[in-house]
């Protein structure tokens, strides 16, 4: 047979001398698709070739291919090596293998690895939650231009497994030899069929963005010098829900909150803790951190606990619960009981807890409909009974809706808590805010989305007659 002979796509693998031919024009346009003038600092020729070994369906090749390269030391193997070990791409995941490739790689100046560096330390996941490392890998990253450099793994994996043909085969020709034949049941890289992987995209260095268009709260958030080295704050920011819809604009609360706790507030960056798109276990963690901060005090700590997503009740009892991202809102087992978290918070002295809950707690959106369409009407919960020196400013009473404020791309509470702390430089008292803003959300609720939303105050029994002359700074 003459090696020019015409072979089908779907023979790639059984023709060397036509395969390496293509393979190698392939390559050329492969330069072009992957716009070299991002990738080419980073990615050497080599890994950008098993790229699209992977990409045609050479998947177990590749993979073995990427895992030898990084052993030969390249750079963006290593971090793509980091990437299958996060996600199980070929490989059982594994978090403590992802971390320590990921952190070769931005040691060595990969802005790519650098993000996701910056992700494990804010999150917690293999090490703890470190604010210093994660800003000090963000710096880097921003300093490097702030942008992802090279091709995406995820996206050419899942097109390589359109073409499960290939997926044993080698590309360059050495199927037909028995001692050289690929087996999928013996590689180590993969004991199965793959299968599409399904990654939810986050932001650069995992860090919620503040929305392009800002509101006038975003901007000229008030700097004071003044810190206040006994203040600590736990904020976390749910809206991408795994089960339910999304809360919209929780993540800018929350980002934008942190910003005013650090600079209008004087809280230092070590002392806060912020938690986006949290999970059950993330939640109890962070929290249990802030009961060490209260106890290592001893009477000397000020807490500040901020909420922003999903609410749930309970149906039997009309308990509130937090929902963390990996909740289910007709289970609240899944949930973070905000009795348990006033007991916890509460049960050693302080110097005071404000809570504040930018949530709902009668079983709605955001935008008023359901959370779980099982469940046809909104259930009234329980008020909960704050312990210690503790202040709740809730988003709503017990069977509204705490809604959006989608002009300014805020929760409504939230973007007047901010509004109130802008215009007096985070000098207010809690009476002055509380009252501020209840005012204004009631009217505006009413103006722009026809039914009331009512903030309200708890307050310890403690601090009946102090609270409103209080202040969060």
């Amino acid at each position: 047979m003459d090696v020019y002979e015409y072979y089908p796509m779907s023979s790639y693998g059984h023709n060397p001398i036509y395969t390496a031919l293509i393979m190698r024009l392939q390559f050329v346009f492969l330069l072009l698709f992957f716009n070299v003038s991002l990738s080419a600092r980073n990615v050497d020729n080599s890994t950008l070739l098993i790229l699209e070994y992977i990409r045609q369906g050479y998947i177990q090749y590749g993979l073995e291919e990427l895992n030898r390269n990084a052993t030969m030391n390249s750079l963006s193997a290593q971090y793509y090596v980091a990437v299958c070990f996060e996600n199980g791409i070929g490989v059982e995941k594994n978090l403590d293998q992802a971390f320590r490739m990921y952190r070769k790689a931005a040691e060595r100046g990969l802005p790519d690895a650098m993000y996701h560096l910056a992700s494990f330390y804010r999150n917690g996941v293999v090490v703890s939650c470190d604010s210093f490392r994660e800003d000090e890998w963000l710096r880097r990253f921003n300093q490097k231009g702030g942008q992802m450099t090279l091709p995406d793994l995820v996206s050419i994996y899942n097109e390589g497994v359109e073409h499960p043909e290939n997926y044993a085969l080698n590309p360059n020709g050495t199927n037909n030899n028995a001692q050289n034949q690929i087996s999928i049941e013996t590689s180590p890289l993969a004991k199965k069929a793959p299968v599409p992987i399904n990654i939810v995209k986050t932001p650069p260095a995992n860090k919620p963005v503040v929305k392009e268009n800002k509101s006038d709260v975003d901007l000229n958030i008030p700097l004071n010098q003044k810190k206040q080295e006994n203040a600590f704050a736990l904020i976390i920011a749910n809206e991408n829900y795994h089960d339910v819809a999304a809360v919209p604009n929780a993540l800018n609360d929350g980002t934008v909150f942190a910003e005013y706790c650090k600079c209008t507030l004087g809280i230092p960056q070590s002392n806060i803790k912020f938690l986006a798109d949290a999970t059950l276990n993330q939640i109890r963690r962070q929290i249990n951190w802030l009961c060490q901060v209260v106890e290592a005090y001893q009477g000397e700590a000020r807490i500040i606990f901020y909420y922003a997503g999903h609410g749930i009740p309970c149906e039997s009892n009309g308990s509130a619960y937090l929902l963390p991202v990996d909740g289910y809102g007709n289970d609240i087992s899944t949930g973070y009981q905000l009795e348990e978290l006033y007991t916890k918070l509460g049960r050693k002295p302080t110097k005071n807890v404000v809570i504040l809950l930018d949530a709902c707690f009668s079983g709605t959106n955001r935008d008023g409909s359901m959370l779980y369409s099982a469940r046809g009407v909104a259930i009234k919960a329980k008020p909960n009974s704050p312990k210690g020196n503790m202040i709740v400013l809730s988003a709503a009473q017990d069977d509204e809706t705490a809604y959006p404020y989608k002009e300014m791309g805020h929760g409504m509470f939230t973007y007047y808590l901010l509004k109130k702390l802008q215009e007096t430089k985070g000098d207010a008292t809690i009476g002055e805010l509380s009252d501020y803003v209840s005012k204004e959300v009631k009217r505006q609720s009413v103006v722009h989305n026809g039914k009331m939303q009512t903030p309200t105050v708890n307050v310890s029994s403690s601090l009946q007659n102090s609270w409103r002359n209080m202040k969060l700074k």
